[in-house]
């Protein structure tokens, strides 16, 4: 047993989303292809006798049982059986309710960090399987990188890592609830949709730059709607030089692909009063010691 680990957990953006129905459990089937990008929050664990004890240096993060890294560290030690406790501080650079995944990261980081504290030498398909009971964003961010995503988020197929391109990030500071996007939106059986093969082509074959005129997120049409100062922020970033932006998961944060460093310096500087602004390559180094 480590007496104290340091894990970097990277957030992750929907380069497409679509939603296909309501499940029998209460989910929503999606398919999406998701990547993770180098915009990290950092979690410290470090071993106890007994309790689980949570403190962030973000003030709006719960810090009890309804706090996921909460959630994920007492299912690790039932599951495995270890009589001790831990102590997680968690490091927030990922804003929180803003489509970057910012509490499955953490729920995955805690997975991964007690299994190396502990060195209990778990392989990553067995972590996986408790993923999936703590969040439908969960799996994938535990294993990162580039996947097409499937089921309620439980199904990923690897897709090549994508090396080449930036990502300028703006969260606008509009705190926006998962399962209210997903109670509104409404799926059309006979509507036309983008062929979920044809992009994971794309991205086999030209990477981020391949896809980014093809950027598509079904749970727009919800969101814009109640909040339309984001499709004025998808305006101005096209306006601003980028090929195309979209927002990330149930929003609020919306992105855009550019091919230089340079570029997205451009479109974060047009941009910077309306928020907090970042620039991010993709990544398939997801989780990590440091």
């Amino acid at each position: 047993m480590k007496g104290e680990l340091t894990v970097k957990a990277a957030a992750k953006v929907n380069l497409y989303l679509d939603v296909l129905g309501k499940r029998n459990d209460g989910y929503h089937e999606i398919e999406s292809i998701m990547q993770s990008v180098t915009l990290y929050d950092r979690l410290v664990f470090r071993p106890l006798k007994h309790e689980i004890t949570i403190w962030s240096d973000n003030p709006k993060i719960p810090l009890g049982k309804e706090n996921l890294c909460y959630q994920a560290a007492e299912l690790f030690l039932k599951k495995t059986k270890i009589k001790k406790g831990v102590r997680i501080e968690i490091y927030k650079s990922i804003p929180e309710r803003s489509g970057l995944g910012g509490g499955s990261v953490d729920a995955a980081a805690t997975l991964w960090g007690m299994n190396e504290l502990f060195e209990t030498e778990i392989p990553l398909l067995d972590l996986s399987k408790l993923a999936k009971w703590l969040g439908a964003d969960v799996p994938f961010c535990l294993k990162g990188g580039t996947s097409l995503v499937r089921g309620k988020g439980e199904t990923l197929i690897p897709l090549p890592p994508i090396k080449d391109g930036w990502l300028v990030l703006l969260d606008p500071g509009i705190p926006i609830s998962t399962s209210w996007v997903y109670e509104k939106i409404r799926v059309r059986l006979t509507e036309k949709r983008l062929s979920a093969k044809l992009l994971t082509n794309l991205v086999k074959k030209q990477g981020l730059l391949g896809i980014s005129t093809f950027l598509y997120n079904r749970l727009e049409e919800v969101v814009l709607k109640k909040f339309p100062l984001i499709k004025v922020i998808k305006e101005e970033m096209i306006k601003a030089g980028a090929r195309e932006a979209i927002m990330t998961g149930s929003g609020s944060v919306v992105f855009a692909a550019v091919e230089r460093k340079e570029e997205g310096e451009r479109v974060l500087s047009k941009l910077k009063k309306r928020g907090s602004v970042y620039l991010v390559q993709p990544t398939d180094k997801n989780l990590k010691e440091g």
